[in-house]
């Protein structure tokens, strides 16, 4: 009956082997842990392609042949726990594993069964049924067609202003408001869990019990960095609303500095993140202060409740964003306010009645008037003579001494300060990220193939030399260590030895991570230094293989560092030298550092 659909995009293919709107060819490898494709569930829905998985269950692809729409079926699979029959489609579990099973079944389904119940609201992602089929249950849920949030962020480019930001993001506040009172936590929020359709509607997604959000389950955690919660790396720690105001915090931050907040494991409380505000003026100072408030690491110390978050943010009375700095009414359209004209020097205007008495008191407050100005006029003369006496008095006082001691005698002339000494002053932008090499994306230094320029002035040895011919200890931490080794005036203080390269998630490859003398310790010139490197994430992307020649995809590979094997296949529709399959799946992550092996599988046809 649906033969010619594919399974990849759910489009009538026709006749066609490889699918013209996506590439999909059902010949291709697929993982065996999942579905195969064409499993029909509840005799209503058919599975196609793996959208995703996690330690929860796997999502597929699914069209809806009653309704011919696409929809999304979630199985729960926990693969802990569980294991896939011979028949490649019953769920069995672990020989001891039935009872962590059965439990989280329960709150599978007990959380698809609330979420059914919620269908009124626009910006949820509805599920339409519940299935049991294979010892297991198969929620069916909406497939928004368009991309997620993260993947139009990435088109978009750059960082939103906070009108923008507001007019889109608020309606999943809302959403979320709504799911916390009917007693939902998301625990998930990100960028990669919200969906954006094409009419531009934002659809929250990506639904999981509580035992996949946290560490230290039984199941295996689906965490995001930057978004999730602290509470949610300990197995102890509760979660509530206030988990899910922290995910919205963080996208928020996200949407209006263009970058992703640093995990919350590695996040220091002694290093505040950047307020918003410094990174776009177009966050107003409240929104600042409340996205930051709703990233405090310690819950109790955070905004409780995405009500009082979308209050902070929004306001009641001007909506959502109604306060951007963008937009800006003029002067002399506001009314100004009656207690302020109460107090403006000049008398307020009135009817003046021949009346005794208030022609006596007309000259007086004129009087009183020209007496004021007379004092105001005096002052601006005196002041300035008063300032230039006290100038000359300190001039007097301090620079003959300063001449006694060899120094300048011109009052205004400021000694040279040493190169070295430069790196830890306040005015360094990485003095705030330098010691827990957590450096925001935008302020890292543009790498340059040429050494940086010496300073034209000599260094003055009296004030950048310390007792007994000590120097300060130079702040390396945070610099690129290219341009390091090509700076002179580094090289004066310390001498660097074989630096040792470990990963780093928040600090870009070639960023000083960790040095072992401090800065500003006093050390004799030249001291030797010992000092970490970051050679970049841990993890990569498996990239996408589709209509990729065997050349190009595995250049690509050994760009990302991933160890690859060939097999080829000889019943793939593809002509030869094409990449038909992977043994793991596109846009999984990578580990660097086991250094698995990826088959990659190429026709021979």
């Amino acid at each position: 009956m649906f033969e010619n659909l594919c399974m990849g995009c759910m489009e009538d293919k026709g006749t066609e082997e490889i699918c013209p709107f996506c590439g999909y060819a059902e010949s291709a490898p697929r993982i065996h842990t999942c579905l195969p494709p064409r499993t029909m569930v509840g005799e209503r829905y058919l599975v196609g392609r793996v959208l995703s998985y996690n330690g929860e269950g796997v999502s597929y692809l699914g069209y809806d042949s009653i309704s011919r729409q696409k929809v999304e079926v979630r199985e729960y699979f926990p693969d802990t726990l569980a294991v896939r029959g011979e028949d490649g489609q019953k769920v069995t579990a672990k020989p001891g594993c039935q009872i962590p099973f059965k439990a989280n079944m329960s709150d599978f389904v007990e959380l698809m069964q609330r979420l059914s119940r919620l269908r009124s609201l626009s910006c949820l992602c509805h599920v339409l049924g519940l299935e049991e089929q294979n010892d297991t249950f198969y929620a069916i849920l909406e497939h928004p067609e368009g991309g997620t949030l993260q993947e139009y962020l990435d088109r978009w480019g750059m960082m939103m202003t906070w009108g923008e930001a507001a007019q889109m993001l608020m309606p999943v506040m809302k959403t979320l408001e709504l799911l916390h009172e009917a007693g939902i936590i998301h625990r998930g929020i990100s960028a990669s869990t919200i969906y954006r359709t094409k009419d531009g509607l934002l659809k929250l997604g990506g639904f999981g019990i509580s035992a996949v959000r946290a560490s230290r389950t039984e199941l295996a955690a689906e965490l995001f960095p930057g978004f999730s919660a602290p509470e949610q790396y300990s197995a102890v720690s509760p979660h509530g609303p206030w988990t899910d105001v922290y995910g919205m915090s963080a996208l928020l931050y996200t949407c209006v500095t263009g970058g992703c907040p640093p995990e919350a494991l590695i996040r220091s409380a002694a290093r505040e993140l950047p307020p918003p505000r410094e990174l776009n003026e177009t966050v107003p100072p409240r929104v600042s202060l409340a996205i930051l408030q709703g990233l405090s690491l310690q819950p109790e110390n955070r905004i409780q409740s995405l009500r009082d978050l979308a209050a902070r943010v929004g306001g009641s009375e001007s909506g959502a964003g109604g306060d951007s700095p963008t937009i800006s009414m003029p002067a002399a359209k506001q009314p100004v306010p009656e207690k302020q004209t109460a107090v403006r020097p000049q008398p307020p205007k009135r009817t003046v009645r021949a009346e005794p008495v208030r022609e006596e008191r007309r000259p007086r407050l004129v009087q009183g008037t020209s007496d004021r100005r007379l004092l105001f006029t005096s002052m601006l003369v005196t002041l300035p003579i008063l300032l230039l006496i006290l100038i000359f008095t300190f001039w007097y006082l301090f620079g003959n001494k300063q001449r006694g001691n060899g120094g300048s005698s011109d009052p205004f002339d400021t000694p040279s300060l040493p190169v070295a000494a430069s790196s830890s002053s306040s005015s360094d932008p990485w003095d705030d990220w330098g010691s827990s090499g957590s450096l925001p994306e935008s302020s890292l230094p543009e790498e340059s193939s040429e050494p940086l320029e010496e300073s034209s002035e000599p260094l003055d040895e009296e004030s950048s030399e310390l007792d007994d011919g000590l120097v300060p200890m130079v702040n390396l931490v945070g610099q690129q260590y290219d341009a390091v080794v090509k700076n002179p005036a580094f090289l004066v203080v310390c001498t660097l030895e074989e630096p040792e390269y470990i990963y780093s998630e928040v600090s870009a490859a070639g960023i000083i991570l960790w040095q072992s003398v401090a800065a500003d310790t006093p050390v004799e010139p030249g001291s030797p230094v010992r000092i970490k490197v970051s050679k970049g994430s841990q993890y990569v992307r498996i990239p996408s293989y589709e209509k990729r020649l065997q050349e190009d995809y595995l250049a690509e590979l050994e760009k990302l560092g991933i160890l690859y094997a060939v097999e080829q296949r000889s019943d793939s529709p593809y002509p030869a030298g094409y990449v038909v399959g992977l043994s793991q799946m596109e846009g999984s992550k990578y580990d660097l550092e086991n250094k698995s092996v990826l088959t990659v599988y190429v026709s021979d046809k």
